[in-house]
């Protein structure tokens, strides 16, 4: 069995518990014997010995159900030792119904929730039953309460409790802890940690298990008094029977019945009272009987004892609340832009706005000293509120082991003075005898094992300081400590950040620089064509503009590099680069593509004004040659355009489909003879149209 907080009851959203009580699955089903034992009770052909032969497959039940037959509650003479006689003795439908509790408590035998007590949770449970089923005999008649399924809804009616504590032992501890027992106040607090009651969770249960609806329905409802379904009837009856149960459980006298409730079951007063006082007279038998199922003698709950708990537990809540505020704004105080003498104040004023402390101050190491760097009173705490001037802090120094402050930087340890008076480790100063201090705390203020000082708080009055104050301040030192040493990294990074920031400026634009650009041409790259041709295509089918693609490749470079070189290679790829910005406009985007091949996407520009461009790029590489005098070579090129006549009906296309229709022209152009343009025409009726433009002489 796995438990824990991290484990969820409902997934947020959800109203119905059953669709995230995943860690039900976590919880035994009942065992076979008790499964077939409600089989064989809903046959109205079952007799004893069937019905032994099923139990005695559950040894610690029957024995059970044996001890029940012998219990006060059935009051016999005789002893009885088989599981026939028992059954003979309990009666059938009384079978089904303390079998049952017997099973459901076997599960979650394994308590391990202090605060839970099965032997009080079964007394309830079994008190909630019998009054149940002696409410349902006196009802009125067209209710049509079912005395021993009103019996059994009671003693199911909490089971969800238990599976909680079997579940979540340290988080239901913690609920049941600090329950003030008022009505609803257990399921509220179930709900805010659980996200679920355990009246949900107790029905989802019944119905993993496949008990009748009529029992999860009551389970789930009979605490919410707006319900009105079809069990209402069984609900307010369990109801009432819980009330007074629960009364009965903390030695409340007002254990009557309403008389409200009893007219909306149609019992008379004179029946409640009976119920309630014959009920009483049997609470020694429901004990014996409660003991039995739960192995745990029931202690009722003393109310002195629970008014005692719950003054302290609600100065305990205080004292939590007062620290976990203290914690929750440290946590929020801002180190940026901010020196250390604010961070210092920033804390002192949260700790002074949220604990019992005369004053508070900071000593922080400096050298071979302990030097006062931050200081708040009472009165300077009501000076900042009211706007008055503030007394400046008053410097004191310590040496290490000098006083409490000394001796708690010097062994890391925290140093109380419960009564300065009478403590020789106190070093009184003369502000302090103006003062009259009376209880003084240390607390080291560490990171990483290295003291950075000392927080230092004071009371007039001797003894006002306790454990849990020291617990906390334990706590608030670490944090501040933690806070102080972010606050100095970022002082100390702060001008170191400064330069590297510019050079890593520059070093990022030469690198952003190297990831778009050709190194040999300056030109772009292949990747930073595709990104930009990507979005020009959308703009342009976005605004009807129109869009021309030019590709160009060098003829014959291969031979230019064997005979001439790859210096010279590379120079006319240059040179052709340089051309091809010069004859491109300044919103058109030029690449090279790869190799002796570039691209050029030519903004707003239709067939004709790409054929235009591309002829004055030809003219000028046909100005280009390479070698020496007697050797020289002229260089021409070939161009391939993709474009539109129409850019209205201009279709989307990928990057890729242009490229591929350009390097088609460009391949034909290749093919008719180089140093040539060669045009496709992407709107024709033909859809497809190369037109050849021969080299000029």
């Amino acid at each position: 069995m796995k438990t824990g907080s991290n484990m969820q009851l409902s997934y947020p959203g959800t109203d119905s518990v059953s669709a995230g009580l995943a860690l039900l699955d976590e919880l035994p089903q009942l065992s076979a014997a008790v499964a077939q034992l409600f089989e064989a009770l809903s046959d109205d052909d079952t007799d004893r010995h069937r019905l032994a032969g099923i139990l005695d497959q559950s040894p610690s039940l029957a024995a059970k159900l044996v001890g029940l037959a012998n219990s006060a509650y059935f009051s016999r003479a005789s002893r009885i030792n088989g599981v026939s006689d028992a059954i003979f003795v309990i009666g059938f439908r009384t079978v089904r119904s303390l079998a049952t509790a017997t099973a459901l408590q076997e599960p979650f035998s394994n308590n391990q929730c202090p605060a839970f007590h099965p032997g009080r949770f079964w007394l309830q449970a079994v008190l909630t039953a019998h009054v149940a089923r002696e409410l349902a005999r006196k009802s009125s008649p067209r209710l049509t309460l079912n005395p021993d399924e009103a019996y059994l809804s009671g003693l199911l009616h909490g089971i969800g409790l238990m599976a909680l504590a079997h579940l979540f032992p340290k988080e239901l501890n913690h609920i049941l802890e600090q329950d003030n027992h008022q009505p609803g106040s257990l399921a509220r607090q179930i709900h805010q940690t659980f996200g679920a009651t355990h009246h949900a969770v107790g029905a989802a249960l019944l119905k993993r298990w496949h008990l009748p609806e009529l029992f999860s329905c009551t389970t789930e409802h009979y605490a919410d008094p707006e319900y009105q379904g079809s069990c209402w009837t069984a609900c307010r009856l369990i109801a009432v029977a819980h009330e007074w149960a629960d009364h009965v459980i903390h030695q409340d006298q007002t254990h009557t019945f309403g008389q409200q409730d009893l007219n909306l079951l149609g019992i008379s007063p004179e029946d409640g009272e009976s119920v309630n006082t014959s009920c009483l007279e049997q609470l020694e038998v429901f004990t014996e009987l409660a003991e039995l199922i739960s192995g745990e003698k029931p202690q009722l709950c003393d109310p002195e004892v629970v008014a005692d708990a719950a003054v302290e537990l609600k100065d305990r809540l205080v004292d939590t609340i007062e620290s976990l505020s203290s914690l929750s704004a440290l946590t929020e105080i801002d180190i940026q832009d901010r020196s250390e003498q604010s961070v210092l104040s920033g804390a002192l004023k949260v700790l002074m706005a949220n604990q019992n402390m005369q004053r508070c101050s900071v000593f922080l190491v400096e050298g071979d000293e302990l030097l006062n760097a931050a200081g708040l009173s009472w009165s300077e705490q009501n000076a900042i509120h009211s706007q008055k001037p503030v007394t400046p802090v008053v410097t004191h120094r310590f040496r290490p082991g000098e006083g409490l402050i000394g001796l708690a930087a010097q062994s890391g340890e925290i140093q109380h003075c419960r009564d300065c008076s009478a403590d020789p480790r106190f070093k009184q100063m003369q502000a302090d005898r103006d003062t009259g201090l009376g209880s003084i705390i240390s607390v080291p203020i560490c990171f990483h094992e290295k003291t950075l000082g000392v927080l230092n708080i004071s009371h007039r009055q001797p003894n006002i300081f306790t454990e849990w104050d020291e617990r906390f301040l334990y706590v608030f030192c670490n944090m501040l400590g933690q806070l102080l040493t972010s606050n100095r990294l970022l002082r100390t990074m702060e001008h170191e950040i400064d330069q590297r920031t510019l050079e890593l400026q520059v070093a990022l634009d030469r690198a952003e620089s190297l990831s778009i650009l050709d190194g040999l041409t300056g030109a772009h790259n292949r990747r930073y064509f595709i990104s930009n041709f990507t979005t020009l295509i959308e703009q342009c089918a976005r605004y009807d503009h129109k869009l021309s693609l030019l590709m160009i490749d060098v003829d014959d470079f291969k031979q230019i590099n064997d005979t001439y070189g790859h210096l010279e290679g590379d120079r006319i790829l240059k040179a052709i680069a340089s051309i091809l910005k010069q004859c491109a406009r300044g919103a058109d985007i030029i690449a090279r593509f790869g190799g002796e091949e570039f691209i050029v996407a030519l903004q707003d520009t239709d067939c004709e004004g790409a054929h235009q461009v591309a002829s004055r790029i030809l003219d000028q590489i046909r100005l280009l040659s390479c070698g020496q005098t007697g050797n020289k070579r002229g260089i021409t090129a070939s161009i391939g355009i993709a474009c539109y006549t129409r850019p209205g009906v201009m279709p989307i296309k990928t990057p890729e489909q242009w490229i591929q229709e350009a390097d088609d022209a460009l391949y034909r152009a290749k093919r008719t003879g180089k140093n040539r343009i060669s045009v496709h025409v992407g709107d024709t009726p033909a859809n497809k149209a190369f037109s050849g433009i021969p080299p000029r002489n």
